[in-house]
């Protein structure tokens, strides 16, 4: 499977509001609370969204064949925002390889301390790319998704 990473510009726009849509949808019963599916989704459908994050922030997108397989976003300052990667391709290296590039993007940007925001979905995946994890408390009786803080500090010695 020969997939390209590479920075989106507003020719991704389109697909990758779908992309996005589609992985808060299906996959993010998993993730994110009822809520933050519903306010997600709305951001999907927001252009002028998109359009300021590919302009001042970082957001990458794997792509096969055209179509958009997988993507992150990293805020500079250092915040992920997310590394998502289509349902029909996880498993086979693609969020590992976003991971590098971003932590490249990162370090070329002069960021030196990377934060996430972490579920149980992704806890173990942030531990392998040697984040420090503490729990943010317990969920609430309304939140039933149990949340993690992560840090990395990725300053070369």
């Amino acid at each position: 499977m020969k997939y390209k990473i590479t920075i989106a510009t507003d020719e991704d726009l389109v697909l990758m509001q779908r992309f996005f849509y589609q992985t808060v949808t299906i996959y993010g019963s998993l993730i994110f609370t009822k809520e933050e599916i519903v306010r997600y989704s709305k951001l999907a459908a927001n252009k002028r969204y998109w359009k300021q994050k590919f302009a001042n922030d970082f957001v990458y997108n794997a792509k096969l064949n055209g179509e958009i397989i997988g993507s992150f976003l990293l805020n500079r300052d250092g915040a992920i925002g997310y590394i998502f990667v289509h349902q029909d391709y996880q498993r086979k290296g693609i969020a590992m390889e976003l991971y590098k590039t971003l932590e490249e993007v990162a370090i070329d940007s002069g960021i030196h301390v990377l934060q996430a925001e972490i579920n149980m979905a992704t806890k173990t995946f942030f531990e392998k790319n040697g984040f420090t994890v503490f729990k943010n408390g317990e969920p609430s009786k309304k939140e039933e998704i149990i949340r993690y803080k992560g840090i990395k500090n990725i300053s070369k010695v």
